[in-house]
């Protein structure tokens, strides 16, 4: 039985090109599903003033009203143009954005908002600007079916994730009901306009995370329960989202198609065993709606539909919809779509199935995202303050925290896995002639950081640099265990040798033992 909401979520530039709007609507009708969402951490300042609080038409003073009220006023033409281009396709659209969220103007205004430097996130006043926001914001754009809101997380201008405000005001709001008086405030004006509202549970620790549910579980009936796959963010082999299945609350899940965490289609990457399993799990939890994002804010102008990820959105779209479907269908209905061979099919989807692994062995070391959004880390220290603090896997699954202590035996084991996930990744090379090595991407793509990119440990190959970080921690480790603080880490640019570059043919003539192994850390 397939479920009841299912979008392609936008969250990037592409928010703001009418062909990618028109090419996304497309894709939506094409595949079955049937809403367009737009997240924009703060579309809705983009589009509003709110009136409520300053004038549109008021005399310049200082600056012009919310410094250049023609941006402002474009923006607003845009959005309801996109909502008729999705209301002619038959499609609703939602909105998706992070609370709280306000104009600078409004500590002109307000200046007792600021307290010691940082803006306090608890003042009553917030409650009021919320609602007055939002409602103005669904009056002015009736096309809009609805709004996914999040409160959770550190991306708003002011939150208590942030925890950066110690005023007394604070310290006597419980988290719990802070999230609440937000989630209220929203929902007073959703219902007042007769549209939805979505809350996020999105956090990134088990600390935000438990109250914000606590205060969902607690909000009006009818507010949907949105929550990722995975807690926190897209990662492969993360356990469930702990919040998915509340009794007697409507809920929707998303899922990445792009690959944030699993290589961002640089290096196409099929999870299908990853979204089986997490669509399964939805399944049998009773959610009944799902949003597939196809691009991220900070990367430019990248977006799954140009490569070979787009399969990803068909399988997504698939599951959604309760049709059973497997790799070579997704491959052959892309291949389709693409106007190229549909024979290719089971090639194409033979070498997809196999990429899952490989990434999982790339990018990740033993189940710790130990890559910074794909990116090798700027440093070993970044690498270790992903796996252990910002995109930490034991924080969610407490039995895992003490994988996290690197002995020799443990680093051996990690060192073994990565020398198979290393020729894993050959061996699908080998069948698939665009990849077919290193040499022959780096001059297929000259310039590009992923290829031509020395790793700290002076090797190219993902395998040896993740096998490297994972041999110098063992070391940090135990140096910290004897001597207290850390070692220095390398330097963002590693120093490179004043040798000349050897040739190519050099180069292939050479020992395929990772620079690395020659160094004091390893």
């Amino acid at each position: 039985m397939g479920l009841d909401m299912r979008g392609l979520e936008l969250h990037g530039r592409h928010i703001w090109s009418r062909e990618a709007i028109a090419r996304a609507l497309d894709v939506i009708v094409r595949n079955g599903l049937n809403t367009l969402v737009l997240h924009e951490t703060d579309l809705v300042q983009m589009v509003t003033y709110p009136r409520s609080y300053l004038d549109p038409y008021g005399l310049w003073r200082n600056a012009p009203t919310r410094r250049g009220e023609n941006a402002i006023e474009n923006n607003r033409v845009w959005l309801d143009h996109v909502c008729r281009m999705a209301a002619k396709s038959g499609v609703r659209v939602l909105v998706e954005v992070k609370e709280i969220g306000f104009p600078d103007e409004i500590l002109e205004l307000r200046p007792e908002l600021l307290k010691d430097g940082v803006v306090c996130p608890s003042e009553p006043f917030w409650i009021e600007f919320i609602e007055r926001k939002t409602d103005e914001f669904l009056a002015d754009f009736p096309l809009v079916a609805g709004i996914i809101s999040s409160a959770g997380s550190t991306e708003g201008k002011t939150s208590r994730a942030q925890n950066k405000c110690r005023c007394p005001v604070c310290a006597a709001t419980g988290l719990e009901d802070w999230y609440l008086g937000i989630i209220t405030a929203l929902h007073r004006a959703t219902s007042r306009h007769g549209r939805t509202l979505a809350v996020r549970e999105f956090a990134y620790k088990p600390a935000d995370h438990a109250p914000l549910v606590a205060a969902i579980d607690r909000a009006p009936a009818d507010v949907i329960l949105c929550s990722k796959a995975t807690p926190h963010d897209f990662y492969l082999g993360f356990p469930h989202n702990p919040a998915i299945g509340r009794p007697g609350r409507v809920q929707w899940i998303e899922y990445d198609t792009m690959g944030q965490f699993w290589g961002w289609g640089l290096f196409p990457c099929m999870p299908l065993e990853d979204m089986r399993s997490r669509f399964a799990h939805a399944a049998d939890k009773g959610v009944s709606g799902a949003s597939f994002r196809v691009e991220w804010e900070r990367i430019n102008d990248l977006w799954s539909l140009d490569g070979l990820n787009a399969v990803n959105l068909i399988l997504a779209a698939a599951f959604a919809a309760g049709a059973p479907i497997d790799a070579t269908e997704a491959c052959r209905r892309w291949l389709a779509d693409a106007g190229w061979p549909q024979e290719a099919a089971p090639w194409l989807g033979g070498i997809l199935s196999r990429t899952e692994a490989i990434m999982r062995g790339a990018l990740y070391i033993d189940g710790f995202v130990f890559a910074d959004n794909s990116m090798y880390p700027r440093s070993l220290r970044r690498a270790w303050w992903g796996m252990e603090t910002r995109d930490a896997l034991h924080t969610w699954d407490p039995a895992r925290a003490p994988d996290l202590v690197m002995e020799r035996a443990r680093v051996a084991t990690l060192d073994r896995r990565k020398t198979a996930g290393r020729g894993d990744g050959r061996s699908s090379g080998r069948r698939c002639a665009p990849w077919r090595c290193r040499r022959a991407a780096d001059a297929a793509l000259p310039g590009w950081p992923i290829f031509s990119t020395a790793w700290p440990c002076g090797s190219r190959d993902s395998g040896s640099a993740a096998k490297c970080v994972c041999m110098r921690a063992g070391a940090m480790r135990s140096n910290a265990a004897t001597t207290g603080p850390r070692p220095p880490i390398w330097p963002s640019s590693p120093p490179r040798s004043t040798n000349s570059k050897p040739s190519r043919k050099a180069s292939a003539r050479s020992p395929r033992t990772p620079s690395c192994a020659t160094r004091s850390c390893c």
